[in-house]
């Protein structure tokens, strides 16, 4: 047998860690919060950069890198620091951001996908 996992295998195995560890950050909070810092928007206007926060234990966390693993947008690396891109204009894309997340983790029954609250900052 193959000790090795296929590139689907990896990217499922990363995603389920990275639902593990926001799930983890943010049951720590009575009313889980993300941040968000919106860092470029394209010349064009169809996409934008942008960080994402969360507060743990009075530390600010960037938890830009797990986000980005639930695959919503793309991570990149913009003047040494990592980002999410998001494509798409028109409606407030921190929010898109934010209620993707929580949709993966909480599910749409219930109202689950707005049990994370957005802050811009």
């Amino acid at each position: 047998m193959n000790a090795t996992l296929s590139k689907k295998a990896q990217k499922e195995q990363e995603r389920e860690s990275a639902r593990a560890y926001l799930l983890s950050i943010l049951e720590r909070q009575a009313k889980p919060t993300l941040y968000t810092n919106l860092k470029s928007v394209s010349s064009s206007g169809m996409s934008r950069d942008m960080k994402v926060l969360a507060v743990v234990e009075g530390e600010i966390v960037d938890i830009t890198y797990y986000v980005g693993k639930l695959d919503i947008g793309t991570i990149k690396e913009r003047n040494g620091q990592r980002v999410i891109r998001v494509g798409g204009c028109g409606m407030d894309m921190g929010f898109h951001v934010v209620y993707t997340v929580s949709a993966i983790l909480y599910g749409y029954e219930d109202r689950g996908a707005y049990t994370i609250r957005h802050q811009w900052i």
